[in-house]
C-alpha cells in the first residue's frame, strides 16, 4: 500500500511539473487567466501570481498573495505615476443625503464641476457608522447563496443593500436629474465617478446605469473606486468591463472589505483579511481626513 501511495505521489509530482511549465508559457496576466492545462484528465486553469508576475499551476502561488485565474478582467492594470496635484473644484453644486435603510442609516452623494479639468464629478460617500456596516454585512450574507438583486439586466446582480441604496441616493433624491442638467450645461466635459468603500460600489453601479441607459457618452466616462467591496456577481463585473472602458478599482494590499462577499460561484481563498488596510489609502487616514474637513495641505 505504501509503495502504491509513493508511486501515485511521484506521478502527481511529474504531472504537476509538466503543467507548471505549460502555464509558464503565458507571459502576461490576461493570457494566463484564460490558459489551462490537464491534470489526471481534469481541466485546471492556470494561476497568475500578481506580485511575482508569473503564470503557474494550481497551489503554486504563495498563500495569502493576490491570484488571478479564469477571468482576465480581474488582472491589475498598470497606471501612470500617482500625483497628488488635484484640480480645484470650480463649483460644488450640491450634496445629497437620504436615509437608505430601515435602520435609519444615511447614504450621501455629491455633484461637482471643475472648469480647469473640464470635468463633472459624481461622488459617493463611504459607510458612515458601524451599525450601517453591520447592516451591509448582513445583506451580503445572501450573496453566499447566490441571492442577488437584478441590476439593469437579466443576468447581472448586486448585493441587495447596494441595490436599494443606489436607487435611493442617485435616483430618488434627484441627483441623477441634476447631473443630466449639468451634462447639458457643460457638453464635452469628462464624467468622473468615484467613491470609497460603500461609495465605491455605488459609483460602479452609477457608471453601469448611465452607460446602459445611454445617458452619457461612454468615451467621456471615467470610473475610479477605492476600497470597493465585491458589488455584484460575475455578470455585473462583465457589465462594468463592457460598458466602462476607463475604470480602476484601487485596492490596498489585504483590504478585507474588498473580498466581501464571496459566493459559491466565486470563492476568495486568499487570506486578505487586514482591517487596517481599509483605513488608509495613499497614507491618508480617511476618517481623520473627513473630520478635519478635507484639508488640502494633507494631500501635498
Amino acid at each position: 500500500m505504501m509503495f502504491t501511495l509513493l508511486f501515485m505521489l511521484s506521478m502527481f509530482t511529474s504531472c504537476y511539473v509538466e503543467q507548471v511549465n505549460f502555464c509558464k508559457e503565458a507571459k502576461d496576466c490576461q493570457t494566463c487567466a484564460q490558459s489551462y492545462t490537464h491534470i489526471f484528465g481534469f481541466r485546471e486553469h492556470c494561476r497568475w501570481c500578481v506580485e511575482a508576475s508569473l503564470c503557474v499551476g494550481p497551489l503554486a502561488c504563495p498563500l495569502g498573495k493576490a491570484v488571478v485565474q479564469r477571468y482576465p478582467f480581474r488582472c491589475p492594470t498598470t497606471v501612470s505615476v500617482y500625483s497628488r496635484s488635484f484640480h480645484g473644484f470650480k463649483n460644488l453644486t450640491r450634496t445629497y443625503r437620504i436615509e437608505c435603510d430601515s435602520s435609519g442609516n444615511f447614504c450621501v452623494g455629491m455633484l461637482a464641476v471643475s472648469d480647469e479639468a473640464k470635468a463633472i464629478y459624481i461622488v459617493f460617500k463611504d459607510t458612515t457608522t458601524r451599525k450601517q456596516l453591520a447592516t451591509e454585512l448582513l445583506n451580503g450574507l445572501g450573496a453566499q447563496f447566490g441571492a442577488w438583486e437584478k441590476f439593469e439586466s437579466m443576468d447581472a446582480g448586486v448585493i441587495s443593500y447596494f441595490h436599494n441604496a443606489f436607487y435611493k441616493v442617485f435616483v430618488d433624491t434627484g441627483m441623477k436629474d441634476e447631473f443630466l442638467q449639468l451634462q447639458k450645461k457643460y457638453p464635452g466635459y469628462r464624467i468622473w465617478i468615484t467613491g470609497f468603500s460603500l461609495g465605491g460600489s455605488l459609483a460602479s453601479m452609477a457608471s453601469v446605469y448611465l452607460a446602459k441607459k445611454q445617458l452619457v457618452d461612454k468615451n467621456l466616462l471615467r470610473l475610479v473606486t477605492f476600497g470597493e467591496p465585491r458589488t455584484g456577481n460575475v455578470a455585473f463585473a462583465r457589465d462594468v468591463e463592457e460598458n466602462v472602458a476607463f475604470r480602476y478599482r484601487i485596492v490596498k494590499r489585504n483590504d478585507f472589505i474588498c473580498g466581501l462577499s464571496d459566493d459559491f460561484g466565486c470563492r476568495n481563498t486568499m487570506l486578505a483579511m487586514d482591517p487596517l488596510d481599509h483605513m488608509t489609502y495613499f497614507n491618508i487616514d480617511h476618517t481623520n481626513f473627513s473630520t478635519q474637513r478635507c484639508r488640502r495641505d494633507v494631500l501635498f
